[in-house]
């Protein structure tokens, strides 16, 4: 789906780029590091949320120094025409971060967190498994997370932008 490419222009993705690293910092500050004032950002931001684009201001935090330190994916298949049924039912489970409609092997994936694999248990076996329509589950525990982002990078992207404004 292509975007408004007034939206996703060169300030734009910048503003978007420098939020993401840091979702608390101010628009003047903001403002100081591209060269525009701080109304301009502040418009730009409002547009983005409109657009869309911008679906929340959020922060990053380490799970695992909350006691959140386990982590796992469930592959899950259901029963023909019940998938959305079932994710409504999933997403209502806290310990679900994550739902994705696959295709292939599993019909959902799922990325779920809990303190303890006795809090993982319990997460599947009575509030998971218990959904109707659900078929077969596949618990993939993580032993190491190796990178975990939120959010592509747009370097290549404000680039290509910069170079189009002065082709």
């Amino acid at each position: 789906m292509q975007l408004n490419d007034e939206l996703l222009d060169e300030i734009n993705l910048k503003i978007i780029d420098i939020l993401s690293k840091d979702s608390s910092t101010t628009f003047v500050e903001i403002a100081r590091k591209i060269g525009i004032s701080d109304a301009t950002v502040h418009l730009r931001v409002r547009r983005l949320i409109a657009g869309r684009i911008i679906s929340k201001f959020t922060i990053s935090v380490n799970n695992g120094r909350l006691g959140y330190d386990h982590l796992a994916f469930l592959g899950i298949n259901v029963e023909p025409g019940f998938a959305e049924p079932v994710v409504l039912g999933l997403s209502n489970v806290e310990a679900v971060l994550e739902i994705h409609e696959m295709h292939g092997r599993f019909d959902l994936m799922l990325k779920i967190r809990s303190k303890d694999l006795e809090e993982m248990r319990d997460t599947v076996v009575h509030k998971i498994r218990t959904l109707p329509h659900i078929l077969e589950i596949e618990l993939m525990a993580v032993l190491k997370s190796r990178k975990e982002e939120q959010m592509v990078p747009l370097k290549s992207d404000i680039a290509q932008k910069t170079e189009s404004a002065f082709a």
